[in-house]
Parts: structure tokens; sequence; C-alpha cells
């Protein structure tokens, strides 16, 4: 009997953290910022590769002219 009470008082606890979890998510809804900050990000990003990939030529570029 007291095996079954705690089976079902911690049965409750998961039901009610997973129905938390599912109403603390529904109220999170996309804004009209999420469209511009995601496209602000893959153009920082874009930025950030652009740069990498010029600094690596320019080193790779010295050292063939060095050898």
């Amino acid at each position: 009997m007291t095996t079954w009470a705690i089976l079902g008082a911690l049965g409750a606890v998961v039901a009610a953290a997973v129905g938390w979890v599912a109403w603390r998510d529904r109220q999170r809804t996309a804004s009209a910022e999420d469209p511009g900050a995601r496209q602000a990000a893959v153009m920082r990003q874009q930025r950030y590769e652009q740069g990498r990939h010029s600094s690596q030529s320019d080193i790779t570029g010295r050292a063939e002219r060095q050898s």
C-alpha cells in the first residue's frame, strides 16, 4: 500500500512538472523581432567567416612567397 502511495505521489509530481513545462513553453511566442535577429546573426556569422578566410589566405600567400 505504501509503495503505491509513493508511486502515485511521484507520478503526480512528474505529471505536474511536464504540465508546467508545456504551459511555460506555450507562453513563448515568436515576436516580430525574431526573423530580424536571425537574419542579423546569419550575416554576422558570414562576415566572420569571410574575415577568417581572407586572413588565412593572407597567411598562406605570405608563406608561399617566402619559400
